[in-house]
């Protein structure tokens, strides 16, 4: 969830409650005004019907719908105000409707007297009634107001924090050129862009830095290990040696062609995930499939395997051309280094698709598949699946892999 669509909701929630109390509280003392406005009515009307009586106007006169005035035996229980509300039935409305009633117990002269008066809360009622409406939709009203007002507000101010956002997003670690933040009037997001591009000059800094030692140590190391390997042959080739000196000169020879292809490897894979070939172009990888099938015939043929290719549809993506090389290479390399005697090659394409499937046997393959150094026998370097992983990565293409009735099965989906 976004922030802006976070701090509306905790806004729109606070602001609701503030309002709903402040309503509870404007609402209780509006009807508190009202009640003791009805009771000083009744009490004015209870004294006015005292003096009523007083000055002998006779009770038939003074009894109606909202007064009722009755004799009654004398009692102790006088002068006391009773005030509490009751429903009462209204004939024209067929309807009870609430109302508040004063009773008392007076005596005047020798003579004892029941006075109950009465006031109708209907217009209290309605009153109460309009005045919540109106609060509902001021309050409403002002809540949609202070939650677009936020909104609005808040698009405005976290806009230099957006366009910082924006332009992290657009930076490449490879490139020259310092992060160019808008100029911003508020002081947290310009401290922010300072520490920024602090971190950004620091870590482009160590990245040039690790680049240039991973490219001269990729290249300084091919010098001693050509003269290494070189100095082998000779030996090899001299004859000279004794079985023992033989056999020994033939390993250092192989682990000398061995580290040559990590060092190329690990140089490849560090090219990779720098952002060397991070120009791409509508390539045809068809194409480049077909040159690699021609390149690696012999191989096969020397292996004794069965290619069975199919390449009929025409598949362009935007990747490096080198690459994709490399890509389509590994995939056929691995399925001539990881076959079985007299094994199947299988190579074909379909719409946006390329198939690679090989006989091999099954063991290890879920473990080690596009793990750095991991190999399935002791004559792979353990790099070529992790290329692989990598190009696909960068370039957005999905990998397939499974293993079906003795066949890897890997798919390329562009």
């Amino acid at each position: 969830m976004k922030l802006l669509v976070k701090t509306s909701i905790y806004y729109a929630m606070g602001s609701l409650l503030a309002f709903i109390i402040a309503g509870y509280i404007i609402l209780l003392n509006y009807t508190t005004i009202i009640d003791k406005d009805v009771n000083e009515y009744l009490i004015n009307r209870e004294e006015i019907a005292t003096t009523q009586i007083v000055n002998d106007i006779q009770i038939a006169s003074l009894n109606n719908y909202e007064q009722i005035i009755k004799k009654i035996q004398p009692i102790d229980d006088l002068d006391e105000l009773v005030l509490k509300d009751t429903s009462m039935y209204d004939v024209i409305d067929d309807h009870f409707h609430k109302y508040r009633k004063l009773q008392v117990n007076r005596k005047i002269g020798r003579q004892y007297f029941d006075i109950t008066i009465f006031k109708s809360l209907i217009q209290t009622e309605i009153l109460v009634t309009e005045v919540l409406k109106s609060m509902i939709t001021v309050f409403l009203g002002l809540l949609v107001f202070l939650i677009v007002g936020n909104i609005l507000i808040s698009r405005n101010l976290w806009k230099p924090f957006k366009d910082t956002l924006s332009k992290l997003k657009d930076y490449e670690l490879g490139s020259v050129k310092p992060v160019d933040f808008s100029k911003t009037s508020t002081r947290e997001f310009g401290q922010l862009n300072s520490m920024i591009n602090i971190m950004t000059n620091k870590i482009h800094t160590d990245y040039v830095n690790l680049k240039e030692f991973t490219e001269n140590a990729a290249h300084e190391i091919q010098t001693p290990l050509a003269i290494i390997r070189s100095k082998c042959e000779l030996l090899l080739q001299s004859g000279t040696l004794n079985e023992t000196e033989l056999k020994n000169a033939k390993s250092i020879y192989n682990s000398c062609l061995r580290l040559s292809k990590i060092n190329r490897g690990l140089s490849l894979l560090a090219e990779i995930e720098s952002g060397v070939y991070g120009v791409s172009k509508k390539v045809n990888v068809t194409e480049i499939l077909e040159h690699q099938i021609e390149h690696y015939k012999e191989a096969i043929d020397l292996n004794n395997l069965q290619l069975e290719v199919l390449v009929e549809n025409e598949i362009k993506h935007d990747i490096n051309a080198e690459l994709a090389e490399v890509l389509i290479s590994n995939f056929i390399k691995n399925a001539i280094k990881h076959n079985i005697s007299d094994g199947k090659i299988s190579i074909r394409t379909s719409t946006n698709k390329i198939h690679f499937s090989n006989s091999g046997e099954p063991k290890g393959i879920d473990k080690v598949m596009f793990k750095r150094f991991e190999k399935s026998n002791t004559n792979s370097l353990g790099l070529g699946l992790s290329i692989i992983s990598k190009i696909c990565r960068k370039f957005d293409i999905k990998l397939v892999y499974n293993y079906q009735n003795g066949t890897h099965n890997f798919e390329l989906i562009f």
